[in-house]
């Protein structure tokens, strides 16, 4: 396989992401885990003791070992996430320990959308999201005014490829 490009300069997401999944992983393990460990408490409460029992308790458990182990690897996925804008196509970057390298040609966008949620509002933070005939991709993590900047510029581009079909 072939390496990818180093001559290729990625623009970086904002660092507030890092901070905006932290919070929204420990909202997620928190009410994940109190749901999964009081129905592993009701349920070892209402049956008889045995060796069973501890198999009620392995959901919660993994949840609890799956967001821990988040913690840390979210710093290292915001440090990757990036996106690059060339002449034909829009280059997306992503994945800590499986690396994601994605090109939306600008002639196939058929959709491109801004979300923000009430938490991103808070940290000024934007999704855009691409969407081709073949594929989708996203970049979270932006500015909002950088993001519908994007959305606009990627709109315009593709039409122009479009109408010089």
């Amino acid at each position: 396989m072939k390496e990818f490009p180093q001559h290729i300069d990625f623009r970086p997401v904002r660092r507030e992401l890092t901070t905006y999944r932290q919070i929204h992983n420990a909202i997620s393990m928190v009410i994940n885990v109190v749901i999964f460990g009081g129905a592993a408490a009701l349920v070892s409460s209402l049956t008889e003791p045995g060796w069973w029992q501890i198999l009620v308790w392995i959901p919660a458990a993994w949840i609890l070992i799956h967001h821990v182990v988040r913690i840390f690897v979210i710093p290292y996925q915001v440090r990757i996430h990036g996106w690059a804008e060339q002449n034909e196509d829009l280059l997306v970057r992503s994945g800590a320990v499986f690396r994601r390298y994605l090109a939306v040609p600008y002639g196939r966008l058929q959709f491109v959308v801004v979300k923000q949620g009430p938490l991103q509002r808070k940290f000024d933070l934007a999704d855009l999201r691409i969407i081709t005939a073949g594929s989708n991709a996203q970049i979270s993590g932006l500015p909002t005014r950088e993001a519908t900047r994007l959305r606009d510029d990627l709109s315009a581009r593709g039409y122009a490829r479009l109408a010089g079909l």
